[in-house]
């Protein structure tokens, strides 16, 4: 006969049977303890992501590691023609970081002397925001934005208003960082 199955000794068969119960149970504890630490040690040696600037991780600018630089598209401008203004805007910090650029936060304004001709953000139509990551040591230069030569007053007019061989500056903002030097162009 099958010993496993008919148990023979001086003990009643229901000794044995309990014991192969707690054989049993113990092996299927050991088993999944091993399996749990197993796992466990796997997790525990899987390598973690690193950091990437795309991955969320890089900050603001300093507004001190920023330079604004104004652009015109020419020196002078005869009747009629219309000024084009840009920025340049360069991280001159170490390290990549994010600035908010959209034309809600740039602002060009055109002085004469002391007199405000033209600030773009009082005739301006649905500004839009967006933020532009800048690796260390990078420039950009935004769009091209048309000037028709309105004072910032006369913006629903249309009909330029300035002009006439005078001397005009520009100066450009992101935010409160301002650009260091005024861009001088004429008109005529």
């Amino acid at each position: 006969m099958n010993a496993f199955l008919d148990p023979a000794g001086p003990l009643p068969p229901s000794i044995y049977w309990r014991r192969r119960a707690i054989v049993l149970v113990l092996a299927i504890l050991v088993f999944s303890g091993i399996w749990t630490l197993f796992s466990a040690f796997n997790a525990g040696t899987t390598p973690a992501p690193v950091a990437s600037p795309t991955a969320g991780t890089v900050v603001e600018c300093n507004s001190t590691d920023i330079s604004l630089r104004a652009e015109t598209n020419q020196e002078s401008y005869a009747a009629g023609e219309f000024p084009k203004f840009s920025m340049t805007i360069t991280n001159a910090g170490t390290t990549a970081c994010t600035l908010e650029v959209g034309t809600d936060k740039q602002k060009y304004v055109i002085m004469s002397g002391s007199d405000l001709i033209w600030d773009s953000t009082v005739c301006q139509v649905s500004p839009q925001p967006f933020s532009q990551l800048f690796e260390a040591g990078q420039s950009l230069t935004t769009d091209a934005v048309e000037w028709g030569r309105a004072r910032s007053d006369n913006c629903d007019n249309g009909t330029p208003a300035v002009g006439g061989g005078a001397s005009y500056q520009l100066t450009v903002y992101v935010g409160e960082i301002q650009s260091t030097e005024a861009k001088q162009f004429m008109l005529y």
